[in-house]
């Protein structure tokens, strides 16, 4: 059956890209990236003004913020990709827009609902938590402690809608039978590898936040820099975790309950395998154990 993007199907993707936008905020990205590359940019992006726009209208500010920054960030990844970034650079750039429409979308919010100064975002944040803690008493929030990392929050959000589209886009293309274009510069996502000069970024952070130097400041961004880490290590253990999968031919119910239980409930350890892989190359030692062996 010849693969082609009818009007029908971009009804589809539209729908189930918004739909899954507003429920989820990062699963609507998969949708999102098929949406850009099978319709064109004029599609993609006047969509994106007229979901964010009506939003905002409706009075629904968090939700025009949120789906305006993934559909920001996304769209900007797929333009640099095209142009022939390397991925790093364009995830950068990308995940630095789509905060960057966080930020203002942010600021635009509370000026609508008259917050003006510190104190009173602060008031709200504390409110968030005394809502968060009678849902769930077990749950402890510091109001200031969050609002100290709500930049890291913002972009691990918009990090991890990334890692989702590209994770996800290949089975959506399949799964609507869309034609889809291979980019020299796309990222292969079984050798996905934090660059190594992060490291040093990533354990100066955290050297910082366990030491008292250069003040509350340093501090804060030490924290926000390490938060962000751990998720970009997160996708490089997650790496790992699937050529280790195809190499000892994992079925699906195998490959189901080890992703429920590690990136369920173990998401840390994923980490702390992605940061350790930058000195043992797990990938090549696992790839060398499965190798046939020359007679």
């Amino acid at each position: 059956m010849k693969k082609s993007a009818s009007p029908q199907k971009f009804i589809t993707v539209s729908s189930l890209s918004i739909l899954l936008s507003m429920m989820t905020v990062v699963f609507g990205a998969p949708l999102l990236r098929v949406l850009r590359q099978a319709y064109g940019p004029w599609a993609f992006w006047i969509l994106g003004l007229l979901v964010t726009g009506a939003a905002w209208l409706l009075n629904a500010q968090p939700l025009a913020m949120f789906i305006g920054s993934v559909w920001m960030t996304l769209g900007a990844y797929n333009e640099l990709e095209q142009k022939g970034l390397g991925w790093w650079l364009s995830g950068i750039l990308s995940v630095l827009l789509g905060t960057g429409a966080a930020s203002i979308s942010l600021y635009g919010a509370f000026k609508v609902n008259g917050i003006n100064t510190y104190a009173e975002v602060q008031k709200l944040v504390e409110q968030f938590t005394e809502q968060v803690q009678k849902m769930n008493p077990a749950v402890k929030l510091d109001a200031s402690v969050l609002m100290q990392q709500i930049p890291s929050a913002i972009a691990i959000t918009l990090i991890l809608a990334l890692g989702v589209g590209l994770i996800f886009e290949r089975r959506v293309f399949s799964w609507l039978n869309l034609p889809r274009e291979k980019i020299a510069s796309q990222l292969k996502l079984l050798e996905y590898r934090v660059p190594d000069v992060f490291i040093w970024v990533a354990m100066t952070a955290f050297l910082l936040t366990m030491v008292s130097f250069g003040g509350k400041a340093i501090a804060i961004l030490a924290v926000n820099i390490v938060n962000v880490a751990l998720v970009l290590y997160f996708f490089q253990g997650l790496a790992v975790l699937e050529v280790f999968l195809n190499s000892i031919r994992a079925g699906t119910v195998t490959r189901v309950l080890v992703y429920i239980i590690l990136v369920g409930q173990l998401v840390l350890i994923l980490s702390i395998v992605g940061l350790i892989d930058y000195w043992l190359d797990f990938r090549s030692r696992i790839r060398k154990m499965t190798a046939p062996k020359a007679s």
